[in-house]
C-alpha cells in the first residue's frame, strides 16, 4: 500500500521515516480504512488530500502514525541527570521545552521533580498529535502510567475509580502546545532561549537527515549554557554546531556553549566527535536455565497444529492470537492484573510458545512482581534465545532484584548480539516502541559499555 510519494510526504511534512519505529504497519491499516471510508480509488489521490497542510485529513494522517505510547518516571537514571541540570541552572524560574510530550506523562514527571528539588519551571510541553494533546491536557492517567512512580510523588496523583489524575497545584507549571519539529521551534519567554530542551525517544523514529536538522533547531533555541538531553537510545554521533557533548552521571548531555556559535562550520575532525572506546566485557554465560514449568505439547483438537518456534502453524492459531491480543488490550489500558490472568492462562495453554512467556514476563515486571517476572521471561529466552524484548525486559528485572552482574550481562548480551526484526503472532505497543529502538539501542549500548579511556568532559558541579 504505502507508496514512494506518500512516504515522501510523510517524511517532510513530519521527519518521520516509514522504515523506522513499526511507522509503515500503522500507515498500511489507516490508509487502508481512510479510502474505503472516503472512497477514493487509489493511493495517489489520496496523497492528493493529505497534501494539504491545512485540511483534516493531514491531521488525521499525522495522528495515525504518531507514537503516543509513554509513562511517568521513564528512566530513573535519566531523570536523576535531568535533576542535576535543573538543580545546577542559574537562580529564577527555568524555562523547559519537552518536545514530542505524546500524552504529557514526561512533562508532568518534570514539574514533580522540579517540585521535588526546589526550582520553579515553566515546562511548554509540545507534540504534533492533536489527539495526544487532547488526552495531555485532561491529565488524567492509567494505573500502568502511573506505575513507576515514587511513593513520595504521588502526592500530586488525585485518585480517580481506577485511574489518576494531576493536582490541581502542579498544573500550571506544565502549558500544551501543538508543534510539529519540521518547523521552527518555540521561544522560551526569557533567558534568551530555553534552561532545558527534553527530547527523549522521540528521534528514533527519524531519518537521520531530519535528525541533523532538529538538532540544529535545538541548538539555536538554547540559551548559553542550556542543555539538550535526548533519550538513551538515541546516539547523537555529530553535534551541531554550538552544542558539545558532556556528561552527568553515567549520561550524555548536549550542552550550548557559552560564546555564541558564528555562522561558519567549525573544522571538521578526522576521528569522531564521540570516540567511546570499549571496555573488558565479562565472558558470556550460557543462557539462563529454564525455571518455568516443564515443556509439553499443547493441548489442541487439530493434530496437525504443533505450536512451536519453528512451525508456521503457530501462526494461523486465531484463539491464541485472540487471546494475547486481549491481554494486551487490558495491559494497555492500565488493567495490569486481569492481562497477568490472561497471559497465565496462555502459559498453562501453550507452555512452547515463547511469546507467551515474554508477555508474561512484561505483564508481571510493570505489576512489581519482579521475581516472577524473571521467571517468565527466562523461560521466553530459552524457547527462543532471538526473543531480544526478554532480554531487555530481564535486565531491567535483575536490576529490580539487585542482581547487578545479572543485569550487566543482559545489557552486554543487548550490546553485542545482531537482534533479528521481531516474528510475533500479535501487536502491541510496548513492542512497538522497543522494536522502533531495535537498532539503537543497541548500537547505544555498545557505544555506552565502550566508554574507558577517553571519557567526555564532566558537567562543573
Amino acid at each position: 500500500m504505502t507508496t514512494k510519494v506518500l512516504a515522501e510526504l510523510i517524511e517532510r511534512t513530519t521527519g518521520l521515516a516509514l522504515d523506522r519505529g513499526g511507522v509503515s504497519t500503522a500507515l498500511d491499516r489507516f490508509v487502508n480504512e481512510r479510502l474505503n471510508t472516503l472512497g477514493i480509488a487509489n493511493i495517489e489521490d489520496y496523497v492528493t488530500l493529505a497534501a494539504n497542510p491545512t485540511g483534516a485529513e493531514q491531521r488525521k494522517l499525522i495522528d495515525a502514525i504518531t507514537v503516543p505510547h509513554t509513562w511517568f518516571y521513564r528512566d530513573p537514571e535519566q531523570l536523576a541527570t535531568i535533576a542535576k541540570l535543573l538543580a545546577g541552572a542559574p537562580a529564577g524560574r527555568l524555562a523547559i521545552w519537552v518536545a514530542g510530550c505524546a500524552t504529557g506523562e514526561e512533562a508532568y514527571t518534570l514539574a514533580m521533580i522540579s517540585r521535588t528539588i526546589g526550582r520553579e519551571v515553566s515546562v511548554l510541553a509540545t507534540d504534533v498529535n492533536e489527539t495526544a494533546l487532547e488526552s495531555a491536557r485532561r491529565g488524567v492517567y492509567s494505573a500502568l502510567a502511573v506505575r513507576d512512580v515514587p511513593p513520595l510523588e504521588r502526592r500530586w496523583l488525585v485518585p480517580q475509580d481506577t485511574r489518576f489524575s494531576i493536582e490541581a497545584s502542579l498544573r500550571p507549571d506544565v502549558t500544551f502546545m501543538r508543534h510539529n519539529l519540521v518547523e521552527p521551534p518555540p521561544q522560551a519567554t526569557n533567558r534568551g532561549g530555553w534552561d532545558l530542551v527534553v527530547c527523549r525517544n522521540v528521534l528514533i523514529y527519524f531519518s537521520p537527515q531530519a535528525v541533523a536538522r532538529v538538532l540544529e533547531r535545538f541548538a539555536r533555541s538554547l540559551r548559553e549554557g542550556g542543555a539538550l538531553v535526548v533519550g538513551a537510545s538515541e546516539v547523537v554521533f555529530e553535534p551541531p554546531a554550538g552544542l558539545e557533548l558532556v556528561s552527568s552521571g553515567n549520561r550524555l548531555v548536549l550542552r550550548r556553549s557559552m560564546r555564541t556559535p558564528t555562522a561558519a562550520p567549525p573544522t571538521p575532525r578526522t576521528t569522531s566527535k564521540f570516540s567511546l572506546p570499549p571496555p573488558i566485557l565479562p565472558v558470556l554465560p550460557t543462557p539462563p536455565v529454564l525455571s518455568a514449568p516443564t515443556i509439553k505439547p499443547p493441548p489442541t483438537t487439530d493434530p496437525n497444529l504443533k505450536l512451536s518456534r519453528e512451525s508456521p502453524q503457530a501462526a494461523r492459531n486465531d484463539s491464541l492470537v485472540a487471546a494475547l491480543t486481549r491481554g494486551h488490550s487490558l495491559f494497555e489500558r492500565g488493567e495490569v492484573p486481569a492481562a497477568i490472568a490472561v497471559y497465565a492462562e496462555l502459559a498453562r495453554s501453550y507452555p512452547a510458545v515463547a511469546e507467551v512467556w515474554l508477555f508474561l514476563g512484561i505483564a508481571r515486571y510493570a505489576h512489581g512482581e519482579v521475581d516472577a517476572a524473571a521467571n517468565a521471561l527466562r523461560s521466553s529466552l530459552c524457547l527462543d534465545p532471538a526473543l531480544w524484548p526478554a532480554g531487555f525486559y530481564l535486565a531491567r528485572a535483575y536490576e529490580r532484584l539487585g542482581r547487578r552482574a545479572d543485569a550487566i550481562h543482559q545489557y552486554d548480551l543487548i550490546a553485542v548480539d545482531e537482534q533479528q526484526p521481531l516474528a510475533l503472532l500479535s501487536t502491541s505497543a510496548v513492542i512497538n516502541e522497543l522494536r522502533a529502538f531495535r537498532h539503537d539501542f543497541r548500537n547505544a549500548a555498545r557505544r555506552v559499555a565502550t566508554e574507558r579511556a577517553a571519557p567526555p568532559r564532566r558537567l562543573a558541579k
